[in-house]
């Protein structure tokens, strides 16, 4: 009787234990972990400037690109085809575009905070959720290419995105957006290491399920100094 008496003791342990191990996160702990494990959960974590080169593929194209940023508000990428380098900037509320082969330079008003939002764009930009500037909820979990994941609803205002979250390595492996007119999926993989952080080197953007874009970065650069003579306009010669 004993004996029988410390199994039932045994197995309760274990059923109190296992109800533990599948106890689902909440999404906070969820995005903290996620945050952990990419290098950006502290804000003296943060990313200042970048500076990146790789390839942008569109309509079976493939084009050499370097971008240089400083957070919030310049950004500059120069894309080169056929040896020709066309460049697109955004100088704080000024856009500016070089256009070689047909020789003009076109300014126009442009967005506030365009190196912030690509940056947030390539990371996810959870780091907003832990600062108050976007809400969500767990809707559950899912399947992405046979890997199971955390399914999250991100909101910022009357708009949202979907985010799916590797439950093992807590990475960011998808984002649908909330586009009535397109719907649009990110893919995002090839992470490594880059000074401590873990960052996505290869973003797949898909509209209505077609590939349409594909970004793949080759080497990538933080908080180096970028000298802010790149986004100023070029004078007329």
């Amino acid at each position: 009787m004993i004996y029988q008496k410390t199994n039932w003791k045994i197995l309760i342990l274990l059923l109190l234990f296992n109800q533990n191990l599948l106890a689902q996160l909440t999404i906070d702990e969820i995005i903290d972990k996620h945050l952990n494990t990419i290098g950006l959960k502290a804000d003296k974590q943060r990313v200042n400037s970048f500076e990146i080169s790789g390839s942008f593929v569109q309509n079976k194209f493939k084009l050499p690109i370097k971008m240089w940023g400083i957070l919030p508000n310049l950004l500059r990428m120069n894309m080169i085809f056929n040896g020709i380098d066309f460049v697109k900037v955004s100088n704080e509320n000024i856009d500016w575009e070089l256009n070689p082969m047909k020789d003009t330079l076109m300014v126009k008003e442009g967005k506030e905070n365009e190196a912030t939002n690509f940056y947030l764009r390539w990371t996810g930009g959870l780091t907003e959720y832990i600062k108050g500037r976007i809400s969500g909820e767990l809707l559950g979990t899912s399947v992405v290419e046979d890997i199971e994941v955390y399914k999250l609803k991100i909101k910022k205002g009357d708009k949202y995105r979907i985010y799916y979250i590797d439950k093992l390595s807590y990475l960011l492996l998808r984002v649908d957006d909330d586009d009535k007119e397109v719907k649009k999926t990110t893919y995002y993989s090839d992470y490594r290491n880059v000074d401590g952080y873990l960052f996505a080197h290869r973003m797949e953007g898909f509209e209505f399920g077609k590939l349409v874009i594909i970004m793949e970065f080759e080497t990538i650069k933080v908080n180096a100094p970028v000298d802010k003579k790149l986004f100023k306009v070029p004078e007329k010669e």
